[in-house]
Parts: C-alpha cells; structure tokens; sequence
C-alpha cells in the first residue's frame, strides 16, 4: 500500500529530526485516521479528518491530546506532498485547536506557612522564600538582584533587568525584610549580589534554587517552584484588593497574553474571598 511505504519513509527520515516517541505517535495518529476514514489516504480531504477529530473530541480525547495528534497528521501530509505522494494537502488549513491557558497555581494561605514551617532555621532558605514572596520578582531577577538595589528605608527594590531588559521597582513587607536583612548579616564576604553561591564567589545559581523547591514539593506533597510565589503574590495582593492595574506594574507585565492570564487569576482570587463571606 502506498499509505504503508510513505509511512515507512516518514519515521526513516524523521527519527533523526524528531525523538524517536514523538515520531512513533504521529504515526500512530496517522494509523488511527486511517483506520476512522477507511479510505486510501491519497483520497482523503479536509471533511474527513474534521470527522476524526470530532470523534475524538466525542470520546472526551484532552484538547492537548487533539491538538497533538493533528500536529502529526499535518506533518505527514506535508510530508507526502514533498515526497511526490500526494498533490493536494487534505490538512493544511485546519487549524490546530488551542486549550485554554490553566490558571497559574498558587498558595493557599496554610500552604504558605507549611513552607514557612519548612524552612524555619535556615536563614537563607527563609530569605529567599520571603524576597520571592513578598516582591514578586522572577528567578533570574532574585539572582542578578544586588545589594545596592535595596532601599531599605522605603522598602523597595530596584529590578534593573527585567525582563526585556526593563527597570521597574517591587516592594517588599517588613517580614521581608527581617529575613533578607537577618541573610545578609550572617554573611561574610564583599559580593555585591543579594544572594551568593555557596562558595561566596558569585550569584546563588539558579540550579541550586530550583532544586531547593523540588525538594519542598516532595517534602510537602505541594507542586512548588519559585513560579508559584510569583503567582502566590498576585492572588494574595488580589485577595487584599489591590487593583489589577498595580499588581500589573509590580510584576512587570505589559503583554496582552499574560495580562489576559493574570486577569483571570484576579477575578478567581477575589471569587475566593467572595465564597468565604456568602
């Protein structure tokens, strides 16, 4: 069968392209629309795979799993039609269906002091914790953050770099700064960096950060990752009533994707409040 050599030229030319999974699913995406349209592929059309998707949407196939399946399946066609198998492409204009962004996760308020319990003792553990709590701030901007960014008096810290490279100020709570201030005091070395490695000789790496909370999600059974305090941030400061707008500015965002996003993660965080008072 002609479907069977293309198939076979398919995952010969694409094993080295692709991971060897991933081309092992496109053809079977493929096998399974063959099987759906039982019809040689070369007379297929664009009606017939909408039929298919619709059947795996009808078998409450994920939107995630739709959408990868039809990844393969186009890919194959355009393949065919490189490879002189076929003149017409029956995928090229259906688009691929997008899932909804998840709501960004974030920390109940006893979730929050579990981690806090967690790390009680360890200083620094406890000052990162507090600077990506408290601030907002993303993972590589707690690790070029420096010393002379910190206005201790306003409680502010100048984030020079963020990102595209764009200066804003975040704030920080007195709780914060008992942490941060009890950190830096502990420490003996000349590093301009708020957080240092562990030899003093540089930034705290940002491998060594991750870890750390890979470690507080197995210890406490909670998907944490410093992410999640960015987002924990927003819900709580949401929470509290603080307009969309400045929560916003404190994160650094302006593009429309992420704001669509943070949007709907504000209008949750206050249906919470609302749900606990009615």
């Amino acid at each position: 069968m002609i479907a069977d050599n293309c198939l076979k030229q398919f995952k010969e030319d694409y094993r080295f392209r692709l991971e060897e999974k991933t081309v092992n699913l496109y053809i079977l995406a493929v096998n399974q629309l063959l099987a759906f349209c039982e019809k040689p592929f070369t007379e297929m059309n664009a009606k017939d795979i909408r039929g298919w998707m619709s059947s795996l949407e009808s078998r409450e196939y994920k939107v995630a799993t739709v959408s990868s399946k039809l990844a393969g399946i186009k890919l194959f066609f355009k393949y065919c039609i490189e490879e002189g198998f076929l003149t017409k492409d029956p995928a090229k204009k259906i688009p691929i269906p997008k899932s909804e962004d998840k709501l960004p996760r974030y920390l109940q308020r006893d979730e929050l002091l579990q981690l806090r319990q967690l790390v009680k003792g360890k200083v620094e553990e406890r000052a990162v914790i507090e600077v990506f709590y408290a601030t907002g701030v993303r993972l590589m901007e707690l690790v070029d953050m420096k010393k002379e960014d910190i206005n201790w008096s306003e409680r502010m810290i100048t984030i020079p770099n963020g990102k595209r490279k764009k200066e804003r100020i975040v704030l920080f709570t007195r709780e914060c700064a008992v942490h941060l201030k009890a950190y830096l005091e502990k420490r003996e070395d000349s590093q301009p960096f708020a957080f240092v490695n562990t030899s003093r000789t540089g930034p705290m790496c940002s491998r060594t950060i991750n870890l750390k909370f890979q470690g507080y999600t197995k210890k406490l059974g909670i998907h944490l990752t410093p992410h999640t305090l960015r987002h924990t941030f927003a819900a709580h400061l949401a929470m509290k009533g603080m307009p969309l707008e400045c929560i916003q500015v404190l994160l650094g965002h302006n593009g429309l994707h992420q704001t669509q996003l943070y949007a709907r993660l504000y209008h949750q965080a206050r249906k919470e409040i609302y749900d606990q008072w009615m």
